[in-house]
């Protein structure tokens, strides 16, 4: 049927979700983490979306890896450049982070959670294949440094990659 072929899922009232695993690659440590991460996001229009997503440390390459511990929340704004059902995103999402950590000299601290202010950016695309599936690619910086520890360096930013078969459904009827 030549007229399901033309319909347009990038539209305003399109939620998109994803879940996936997502390695990731620490830019202040030489180490590699991996997270279960999923997104929720749900399209104003077709060039502006609002999206949570959230990432849980699920293992890792080191043997005693910086990050014990990790869990990181972020929502915000994307902007999309699309083409029929070709979608290009770029967002900026800020959030929190709760990270436990190892290596910390003071062993009281290693067992202390801390919370800590995030800022992530996200670029990436999705095309969306039918109206329930579409296939997504996003790279995402996460930017998240703990104050207050003795004699380590407290960055934790990481360079996350993410891809998969995601689920998505328009709730406003094509006009």
């Amino acid at each position: 049927n030549l007229t399901a072929q033309k319909e347009i899922y990038v539209r305003p009232g399109l939620i998109a979700s994803g879940s996936t695993i997502s390695p990731s690659f620490m830019l202040n440590r030489n180490e590699m983490n991996y997270y279960l991460s999923g997104f929720l996001e749900g399209y104003v229009d077709q060039h502006l979306s609002f999206r949570g997503e959230t990432f849980y440390k699920v293992g890792g390459s080191a043997d005693i890896p910086y990050l014990r511990n990790s869990s990181r929340t972020t929502f915000g704004v994307l902007y999309h450049v699309n083409k029929n059902n070709l979608d290009a995103h770029l967002g900026f999402m800020p959030g929190i982070s709760i990270l436990q950590l190892n290596g910390d000299r003071d062993v009281a601290n290693q067992q202390k959670t801390h919370f800590v202010p995030t800022i992530s950016l996200n670029i990436g695309g999705a095309f969306y294949i039918w109206k329930v599936f579409h296939v997504f690619a996003n790279v995402t910086y996460m930017h998240s440094t703990v104050n207050q520890l003795d004699r380590m360096n407290g960055q934790a930013d990481e360079l996350m990659i993410s891809a998969g078969l995601g689920l998505n459904i328009n709730t406003v009827k094509r006009k």
